[in-house]
């Protein structure tokens, strides 16, 4: 992404695991994430106003305050994709550990943007949302990411997600 983001501008970002690998089907990867945003929103002024953690890919609501949303994306995925790597790579106890580590080592070699791996697909998607309605239509979108996908019956029922009052991120309200 390559547009500053002032602090009225909200933008609608997914982004994905390569080949949409469901990484986040375990609570270690999916808390490293989470206390990753949350850094974020602490020493990045990340503002997050709604969110969900599905299995292999991540949307938010979102805006930076004196910065670029784009500059702090590339930082959370280059620092996360890291850390996630080698908790695969440490992690014996993971029946897919080398199934894993292949996968983003065949997508790193593939891409001449990386060095070794790569973990997280390239670009954000950023969607500029220019009104109220066009807001609330990507929040509800976000909530009910995982009604539709059969993980629960209800928004508020899923743990990785902004419609959760119990959620371990905590978004601007």
């Amino acid at each position: 992404m390559s547009r500053t983001a002032p602090t009225d501008e909200l933008y609608f970002v997914t982004l994905t695991i390569t080949n949409w690998i469901d990484l986040f089907t375990r609570r270690i990867y999916s808390n490293l994430i989470i206390e990753n945003l949350a850094y974020c929103q602490k020493n990045k002024k990340l503002n997050i106003y709604a969110y969900v953690l599905m299995t292999n890919h991540l949307h938010i609501v979102a805006n930076v305050e004196d910065g670029r949303l784009g500059d702090v994306l590339r930082d959370f995925k280059t620092y996360t994709s890291k850390q996630l790597f080698k908790l695969i790579e440490d992690n014996l106890q993971e029946s897919r550990r080398d199934w894993l580590l292949r996968s983003f080592e065949w997508a790193g070699a593939n891409n001449p943007r990386n060095a070794h791996h790569q973990l997280w697909q390239n670009g954000n998607h950023p969607v500029l949302l220019y009104s109220a309605d066009v807001i609330q239509q990507k929040i509800d979108y976000i909530h009910n990411n995982p009604v539709k996908a059969g993980f629960v019956g209800s928004a508020h029922e899923y743990w990785y997600s902004s419609a959760n009052p119990d959620s371990p991120l905590k978004i601007i309200v």
